[in-house]
């Protein structure tokens, strides 16, 4: 019986050695792919996890510039609030409209016309229906120092009233003086006047005016030149207000613009650096996990394993490792434009503005694409400057955002709170932040991402100069079916002031959020975040 299956096995060995081999190799084969089918699904496991971590810290990255800008935003707009005080100048011009009515109340207090001057003073709801017209805009209430004028023509707006005022002062003759006599102060007018001097010229105006009557006479023709020259200076106060209120309004854009966009180049410059130290200490508790491991083996006894030491991380965590005071200095780089950047900003704006709003007259009527079309002709004068070519080049706002010179960055550092020490001392990873900051600043796609981020905010700005200004007239029943409403342009005055206080105070700001959400911005971003490559090959 053995010697069968002895014989029977010796003529089937062949079949059987090949029928093993196709196990056994069938068994590794096996082993192996399932091996690299780990390897691979653990690769992939990694790489996701490494891509949700980074697209965590960077969600979390802008986040964090959102509320960073808007701490920023209190001081940058007390700056701008109180250098471009509209509501100041504003003020200044309503009391040409009380002067005149207290000196009449002083002059005839007797009489029956000055009594129902005084009633309509002393009445806040009168008082109120005169200081502000129907389109939302004040009212300024004249009258010529020889008589006193009706007030039931207060409900028409300011621009009628002082359009009316400087016809009638044209083409009337001068009334004759009262009975006792008037004296009126000239105020110094001249037409390139500045912003405080005209404040000072209506403060005296107006003081010397409610100060009472005086005794002095003075001939017909002195009270002609003296309301010649009360209309000069309210119209170069109107001008004032005018100027002032789309100067600030752009300098408002611009500078918040700017200010979104530095504050993104500096956090994902940091939360770069964050996510690098990040990787390095992962790789770190990595390899020490693994000689923890060897170092509890029966191998360690017998073999070293120099493998496990990694001088390269070594060097690599030391460079990439960034202190708090470099960290510190690095973010007080924002006290620039808060402080000094937007007056030049601010500037630049002032200049296209005057430039293009200057043959605008107050009482031009105008649409919504107008005023687009107008305030893209101040853009273009405030963007670009012309070469000795003729050509128009686009500017950078390179030295908007950060100090031109060693010596006014020191200035910076130490106004921001920065130890003189600290200030003066030599930090290399500072200045290899500080370098990539100005190249990025100075980059085609920082232009490409700042016209698109000027093109959002004026979409904010034009919603809302609909929504405060032409709002009003989609309710109206003159308006033809059809045909884009217009206003005047003094009527959009009080609108485009309000709105700066919404786009500098507001909670939540639309401003803010909407430059947030630009798909450029977000790229832009990420580009700097992700620039690591080269310190890892």
């Amino acid at each position: 019986m053995f010697d069968a299956l002895g014989n029977y096995l010796g003529e089937r060995r062949r079949g059987f050695s090949k029928a093993a081999a196709y196990v056994g190799g069938a068994y590794f084969v096996g082993r192996y792919v399932s091996a690299r089918l780990e390897d691979v699904r653990n690769t992939i496991v990694q790489e996701r996890s490494a891509r949700d971590n980074l697209r965590r810290r960077f969600d979390q990255n802008q986040q964090d510039i959102s509320f960073t800008a808007m701490a920023l935003l209190p001081t940058l707009g007390a700056h701008i609030l109180q250098d471009m005080d509209v509501e100041g100048v504003t003020q200044e011009l309503q009391s040409f409209s009380r002067a005149p009515k207290e000196r009449l109340e002083l002059q005839h207090p007797t009489a029956p016309s000055e009594s129902s001057v005084t009633s309509s003073v002393d009445n806040p709801r009168g008082l109120d229906a005169d200081m502000r017209s129907d389109n939302g805009s004040v009212s300024v209430i004249s009258s010529n120092d020889g008589a006193p004028t009706e007030l039931s023509a207060s409900s028409s707006s300011w621009v009628d009233q002082v359009s009316s005022l400087q016809s009638s002062q044209v083409s009337q003759a001068p009334p004759e003086p009262a009975g006792d006599g008037t004296t009126s102060t000239s105020p110094r007018s001249s037409v390139g006047v500045d912003l405080s001097d005209s404040m000072i010229t209506s403060s005296s105006m107006s003081s010397s005016a409610a100060s009472g009557p005086s005794h002095i006479s003075v001939p017909p023709e002195h009270n002609a030149d003296s309301r010649s020259a009360v209309t000069r200076s309210k119209a170069e106060l109107w001008r004032e207000v005018k100027m002032l209120t789309f100067t600030r309004t752009l300098t408002v854009i611009y500078s918040i613009t700017l200010l979104s966009l530095f504050t993104h180049i500096q956090l994902s410059v940091l939360g770069r650096s964050k996510y690098i130290q990040s990787l390095i200490q992962q790789e770190r508790d990595e390899r020490l996990r693994e000689q923890l491991e060897y170092s509890t083996s029966v191998y360690s006894l017998f073999w070293g394993d120099s493998s496990l030491e990694d001088n390269e991380t070594d060097l690599l965590e030391d460079s990439e490792t960034i202190s708090e005071e470099t960290e510190r200095k690095y973010l007080t780089l924002s006290w620039w434009i808060l402080h000094v950047g937007w007056k030049d900003v601010g500037e630049r704006v002032r200049r296209g503005v005057e430039e293009v709003f200057e043959g605008v007259s107050l009482k031009t009527k105008l649409s919504a694409a107008d005023l687009h079309r107008l305030i893209n002709d101040v853009r273009r004068r405030v963007e670009y400057e012309v070469t000795f070519e003729g050509k128009e080049r686009r500017i950078n706002f390179l030295s908007t955002l950060l100090p031109p010179t060693p010596e006014t960055l020191q200035h910076v550092l130490t106004q921001g709170g920065i130890p003189s020490r600290l200030a003066t001392a030599h930090d290399p990873k500072f200045d290899v932040f500080l370098d990539e900051t100005r190249s990025h600043i100075a980059s085609a796609s920082f232009d490409r991402v700042l016209e698109a981020c000027l093109d959002s905010a004026m979409d904010v700005l034009s919603r809302g100069v609909d929504k405060n200004v032409f709002g009003s007239h989609s309710e109206q029943e003159d308006v033809i079916p059809g045909q884009e409403p217009r206003e005047r342009l003094a009527a959009m005055l009080p609108g485009l002031a309000r709105w700066c206080h919404l786009a500098l105070e507001g909670l939540p700001n639309e401003l803010v959020d909407a430059l947030t959400d630009v798909r450029e911005v977000s790229a832009f971003s990420a580009i700097i975040y992700t620039s690591y490559d080269d310190r890892f090959r």
